[in-house]
C-alpha cells in the first residue's frame, strides 16, 4: 500500500468519503445503532458499507453461478417423457 503524508502523520491507503444531506432520523439511528454496538458512528457506518459489498458480491456470484448451471442445463440432450416406458415396466409385472 502507499504510504500518505497526512497532517504530519504517515496515512496507509485509506480514503474519505464525505456524505451530505442526510436525512436527521437516519443520522440519528445510525448513531444510536453505533453507541449500542459500542462503535463509533464512522466505524459503524463502514461496517454496513462493507456489509453492502459483500452482499453485492454475494449476489452477483449467485447470478452469475446460476447462469452457468442454466447453460450447462440447456447443454444436456433432451430426455424423452419416460411414462409409457415405466407403464410398460408395470404391466409386466416389474
Amino acid at each position: 500500500m502507499k504510504l500518505l503524508w497526512l497532517l504530519g502523520c504517515y496515512h496507509i491507503g485509506a480514503m474519505n468519503v464525505t456524505i451530505k444531506d442526510v436525512p436527521q432520523d437516519i443520522h440519528t439511528e445510525l448513531k444510536q445503532a453505533a453507541r449500542s454496538k459500542g462503535r463509533s458512528l464512522n466505524g459503524y457506518v463502514i461496517s454496513l458499507l462493507r456489509e453492502s459489498v459483500e452482499d453485492d458480491r454475494h449476489r452477483r456470484l449467485l447470478r452469475e453461478r446460476w447462469e452457468e448451471f442454466e447453460r450447462f442445463v440447456q447443454s444436456l440432450p433432451p430426455v424423452s417423457d419416460s411414462t409409457p416406458l415405466i407403464r410398460e415396466d408395470r404391466d409386466r409385472g416389474h
